[in-house]
């Protein structure tokens, strides 16, 4: 595995944007940066994770307390 490839994968991994990323490896375009950061299937589980997570909490924020009605936008699909 290349060295700028395995670099620019744990700084994603470690959640540094691609901005940086692009800046750190010295390249002039974000698409050249892409083609070296790939992320490992467990980061993008645990990214999908987080923003379950996250959207739960924002429809438990439009729950009533005290009529218990859910918003058109929390309800399930």
């Amino acid at each position: 595995m290349k060295k700028s490839f395995k670099f620019a994968s744990q700084l994603v991994m470690a959640g540094i944007d691609l901005t940086t990323v692009t800046e750190l490896l010295g390249h002039k375009d974000i698409k050249m940066t892409l083609r070296y950061a790939h992320l490992a299937p467990s980061h993008k589980v645990k990214a999908v994770d987080i923003l379950d997570r996250t959207l739960k909490g924002i429809c438990h924020d439009f729950v009533t307390l005290a009529e218990r009605e859910v918003t058109p936008e929390c309800v399930s699909h």
